[in-house]
């Protein structure tokens, strides 16, 4: 069943039906089950490791949905981070292994005294990209090159350009690169001409560079201006957008939901929308393919953001449902300029 609220798109069944007919987006971000939902989860695996062929399972399954500049963002319960990350790792590029500090009261209760082990009050947060999502690097003979390869260069429509303006100059990269000696005076050719024109760890040029290639090849080439082919380049490179005051390094700390709407594992809404307004630019879409009572949708609809959806508990996607609906009567409250505004926000 498929429901369509303002700009989310809810869908009541298996992820693993609805990602193969699913346009790609800008960014993944998901809680999947670790056996502790209540539901018919409960009876697939006997322990939390039972969950990780499934895992393998969901991550091939994901990755083709994912813009070539898209993000992942994957909650992991701790003692399963580790061999999540290791699955992950085959098919993306891992960026980040965050650990979320949530104070608990269970945690601050507990009788110490009878503890074998330090009681977890954190969570995981694995965060990915394609390969190769910056640059390229053609000629490896791995899985991740040939993802890649059939994934396309992210900054081809770039890079083709450049190349196409050399060629209509009557240049090649090798008298680029012998103009380029001559300028800087280095002893040898440098290699640093074949960046701006080879998929090998292409580079787009400075301002200044870009200045003296339209003066070595003369005439009308390189017509475009510079904050254009910068502007480009910017959109097509994965979005990141952490700002002053944001929690910028690796160790996370958002308070755990005030009001549960009755699902055992939800997000706070500040911690959601911290990692879309990261992640998905403005009117780009937000994928949760386990989306349980609806935190991540109810994060990109306050953010002006388009959300997808996937729950296949029935009594979960009623929940989702009416929270996305009353974010979208509300609408786009307001964009925090920080992860401070985020958690002191009433969600």
């Amino acid at each position: 069943m498929k429901v369509q609220i303002g700009n989310a798109t809810l869908y009541l069944g298996d992820c693993m039906d609805v990602l193969p007919t699913l346009a790609k987006v800008d960014a993944v971000i998901t809680d999947p089950p670790y056996g502790k939902v209540k539901g018919d989860f409960d009876n697939e695996w006997t322990n939390r490791r039972g969950m990780l062929p499934d895992a393998e399972r969901w991550i091939d399954a994901i990755v083709p949905t994912m813009k070539p500049n898209a993000t992942l963002w994957w909650f992991a319960w701790p003692s399963l981070a580790g061999r999540i990350e290791e699955r992950i790792a085959q098919r993306l590029n891992v960026l980040a292994h965050i650990v979320w500090t949530k104070p608990t009261a269970q945690g601050n209760k507990c009788r110490k005294e009878f503890l074998r082990a330090p009681m977890p009050v954190t969570e995981r947060i694995l965060m990915a990209e394609h390969y190769g999502a910056d640059n390229m690097a053609k000629g490896e003979a791995t899985y991740s090159a040939k993802c890649d390869e059939l994934r396309g260069f992210v900054f081809e429509p770039l890079r083709a350009y450049l190349v196409g303006e050399r060629d209509r100059a009557g240049f090649t990269t090798r008298k680029v690169a012998e103009a380029y000696q001559q300028r800087t005076g280095s002893r040898t050719v440098t290699g640093m001409a074949g960046h701006w024109f080879e998929r090998v760890q292409w580079t787009l040029p400075t301002a200044e560079t870009y200045e003296w290639l339209r003066s070595l090849f003369g005439g009308d080439h390189l017509r475009r201006e510079y904050e254009d082919l910068r502007s480009e380049y910017e959109d097509l490179r994965r979005f990141f957008d952490c700002r002053s005051g944001d929690q910028f390094s690796d160790v996370w700390s958002f308070a755990a939901p005030t009001f549960n709407h009755g699902h055992p594992t939800e997000k706070p809404v500040g911690l959601m929308s911290y990692i879309v307004r990261l992640s998905v630019r403005e009117n780009g879409t937000a994928l949760d393919p386990f989306m349980g009572s609806g935190t991540t949708g109810v994060a990109a609809i306050q953010l002006g953001r388009k959300f997808i959806g996937i729950e296949r508990e029935p009594k979960y996607f009623d929940i989702a449902c009416k929270r996305i609906e009353q974010a979208v009567a509300q609408g786009q409250l307001f964009e925090p300029e920080s992860t401070k505004q985020m958690q002191e926000a009433m969600f």
